[in-house]
């Protein structure tokens, strides 16, 4: 088969297997297919089951990791159970491992697929928090809350920059200005891309071109983007949204100030008054400006939004630790590809690997050892975990974030 005819076998089992619209689809294939990207199974002519993989670079303006991201698994139902597609999840893995890339993540669509991704070695990564407000919630009211905790000089000072902020909209159908969009991709990028010192997480960075896809998928898909501008005409914060018969989802929010997080969500809950309000919360630190909605807490509600596994578990170490110069650790790892084991050490900044026969160790350090799914889990283990592991092995969970914005 041709580039051209793998491309459309793909669309139609895409659709067939996900009943997205074709101008969705379209978008999607336009926008990521890539032929050195993609896994399928060809019977007869005819492709029997599909994976797009589409790069993403994580990280902050110091240090960067590459993520592979694997949509549109799909397999036609004559063909299923059949271990296809755990096959082809493994001839990408083979052949991604020396590429560049230091890990492949996915979205499962609910718990049974997790449990079949876990199978297949991938390990829970990324979360998400959920948060339901009513539709007589008040957002300006709670804004004059946090604004009568502060100082008088300070709160008149905020009050005065609240009253400022403007809300803008732009809904499936309106053409979005060119220098608009141009703004609206600078803002994001510029919050993901944060260099700030304390901005230690794994989060996805963007290109302009990626985000350009999830403005116009949030059209085609009926969806909303608001924003707010402040009174130096710069964007303060965005939201893109999705309208329902029960209620109003807010897929995605950044903000750069407490002000613009309860203007956007009072402009939005305005335009929707009979309905209840559901805000998606990705936990990262430092990103939107907000502390008070960056940290971890068990009453937030997290859930499993992501899952992840290592294809090169040094690039990993070595990001983690280029951002953290405090972590001292050595840990010993199985290489299932040799039957060997691989020392790596971190320090001073720095994390340096060696290779050693099984034979050369103690019946103790051969239990130590882990393979690369149990690192995995330590790794992207949720923040808010049990502190016992990194007393034990010294290593901070990651702090992973992915928001892709194609919901």
């Amino acid at each position: 088969m041709n580039e051209i005819e793998i491309k459309e076998g793909m669309m139609r089992l895409w659709k067939e297997t996900f009943h997205d619209s074709e101008e969705y689809v379209s978008l999607v294939f336009d926008a990521f297919f890539n032929i050195e990207m993609v896994e399928y199974e060809e019977r007869d002519g005819h492709i029997v089951a599909a994976l797009l993989a589409v790069p993403y670079y994580f990280g902050n303006s110091r240090h960067q990791l590459k993520g592979l991201y694997l949509c549109g698994l799909s397999t036609e139902p004559a063909y299923r159970k059949q271990g296809i597609m755990g096959a082809l999840i493994e001839r990408l893995a083979s052949r991604m491992k020396n590429s560049g890339h230091s890990f492949m993540f996915l979205i499962p669509a609910d718990e049974g697929l997790q449990r079949y991704y876990r199978d297949r070695r991938f390990v829970n990564a990324f979360y998400r928090s959920v948060e339901r407000f009513t539709s007589s919630h008040d957002f300006a009211l709670d804004n004059q809350h946090a604004l009568n905790e502060e100082d008088s000089r300070i709160k008149n000072i905020k009050q005065r920059y609240c009253e400022r902020l403007i809300c803008r909209r732009i809904s499936a159908g309106e053409e979005l200005p060119v220098s608009e969009a141009r703004m609206l991709t600078d803002y994001i990028r510029n919050r993901e891309n944060s260099g700030s010192d304390s901005c230690r997480h794994l989060g996805i960075q963007h290109t302009a071109c990626e985000l350009m896809a999830a403005i116009k998928e949030c059209f085609v898909s009926g969806g909303r983007i608001y924003y707010c501008i402040n009174s130096d005409e710069k964007v303060s914060g965005v939201g893109f949204v999705y309208a329902g018969n029960d209620e109003v989802t807010v897929y995605c929010l950044h903000v750069s100030d407490r002000c613009s997080y309860y203007r956007l969500l009072g402009g939005i809950k305005n335009d929707f008054p009979d309905l209840g309000l559901k805000l998606y919360s990705y936990p990262v630190r430092n990103i939107g400006g907000i502390s008070d909605y960056d940290n971890y807490s068990p009453a937030r509600n997290y859930e499993v939004y992501g899952m992840a596994r290592i294809l090169n578990l040094y690039e990993i170490l070595k990001f983690q630790t280029e951002e953290r110069h405090d972590l001292k650790y050595s840990i010993l790892v199985k290489n299932e590809e040799n039957n060997g084991l691989t020392r790596f050490v971190a320090e001073n900044g720095f994390v340096s690997s060696s290779q050693l026969k099984p034979d050369t160790l103690s019946p103790n350090q051969l239990l130590e050892a882990m393979d690369e799914r149990e690192v995995a889990s330590i790794l992207f283990r949720r923040p808010d975990s049990d502190h016992i592991v990194e007393e034990v092995l010294e290593i901070p969970p990651l702090g992973g974030c992915i928001n892709l914005m194609l919901d």
